[in-house]
């Protein structure tokens, strides 16, 4: 069990991730005991690793491996989300706190049902197991008559003419005199060509949360951000995989979501000519915007040698940033072929995007 826990974690963990546990259907029979629990967090520990990135067989006889250490598990967890927690959980927690880090501890929140989850995430991206739905509505059952009365929220606001994040690429370019690439994004690269490119474990690094969302804050407000400020190179690369990942719509649009599925079973010598085929079907806004990006993780890979950010390790950062279905969220399964278009966006930027000039390139 633990093998396998690590295994799927790590098909995340190299970047932000949050984790949602569902604390239903623990029993006797399969309560584990507190030596494995305690194994487990030492098992799930801080410590770099190595991994290895092979770069393209067809080019080299032999496959060559660079490897280079970056942080896991605990340090790029965002937050864990524990629902419907027991007594024995919130004991358990008491029992181990003397051994886990104040930080660590700041991110573990406590949810009673599913709908408090709304609050903190997109809940209808979350694949949530029925017998979990079941569990949650025979709560609410159980607890009838000793709830509060519910309040109904507040029509959300509608957003800022400066905002940047979480609206559409249209609204940004109708509130910034029909400019097509978006403010954040100009800022965010342009920073980052000229001082980045040689920053070994760009974007693979993770940032202050609090400090994202100062930043994001004053983006939204139209206000001025100068990121030689916060003295940290990986927030404005953060900043840019932030404002990708709250695109109302991803930039590859959710129609392209099964044709990006299908890549792996092109034959490999006809996969560029797919990727080229795909992305000339966008919209135009959003080949330019895709094209201004792509151009510009191609020059970081260009600097691997340097950065050990090769066009794979890139995917594996931006593949989840770029496209996501629209319902649910993608399986273990779609990260293959979600990180393989888009690596070869990166590696064969010139021969898939040579049809048009954008602005920035």
């Amino acid at each position: 069990l633990l093998r396998y826990l690590k295994y799927t974690l790590d098909q995340y963990v190299e970047n932000d991730y949050t984790v949602v546990y569902f604390h239903y259907g623990l029993r006797s029979m399969n309560k584990p005991s507190l030596k494995w629990l305690q194994t487990a967090y030492k098992e799930f520990d801080r410590k770099y690793v190595s991994k290895i990135f092979p770069l393209p067989s067809m080019i080299f006889k032999s496959v060559l491996t660079i490897s280079f250490s970056i942080p896991r598990y605990k340090k790029n967890l965002k937050a864990l989300y524990v629902v419907h927690p027991t007594n024995f959980i919130k004991i358990l927690w008491n029992i181990f706190k003397p051994l886990i880090s104040h930080k660590f501890g700041k991110k573990i929140t406590y949810l009673n049902y599913l709908s408090d989850l709304r609050e903190h995430l997109k809940y209808d991206q979350l694949n949530i197991p029925q017998e979990v739905i079941q569990h949650d509505e025979n709560l609410r059952v159980k607890q009838k008559g000793k709830l509060p009365p519910v309040v109904k929220a507040p029509p959300p606001r509608p957003p800022l003419p400066t905002q940047q994040f979480g609206v559409s690429l249209q609204y940004i370019k109708d509130k910034n005199k029909g400019e097509l690439i978006p403010p954040v994004m100009k800022e965010t690269v342009s920073y980052l060509k000229r001082k980045g490119l040689q920053v070994e474990g760009l974007f693979r690094r993770s940032a202050s949360i609090q400090t994202i969302k100062d930043v994001q804050k004053l983006y939204n407000q139209g206000k001025s951000v100068n990121f030689d400020d916060y003295n940290d190179i990986h927030i404005p690369a953060v900043i840019l995989k932030t404002f990708l990942r709250e695109l109302p719509q991803p930039l590859l649009t959710f129609e392209c979501y099964d044709h990006i599925l299908g890549i792996t079973s092109v034959e490999s010598s006809l996969r560029v000519t797919r990727c080229k085929q795909i992305i000339q079907g966008l919209p135009e806004h959003n080949y330019i915007v895709l094209k201004y990006l792509i151009c510009f993780l191609h020059m970081v890979s260009q600097e691997s040698i340097y950065n050990r950010m090769t066009a794979s390790s890139l995917a594996c950062v931006f593949g989840l940033n770029l496209i996501w279905p629209s319902k649910g969220t993608a399986s273990l399964n779609a990260l293959v072929p979600l990180n393989l278009f888009t690596e070869l966006l990166i590696d064969f930027y010139i021969n898939i995007f040579n049809s048009q000039t954008v602005p920035g390139e």
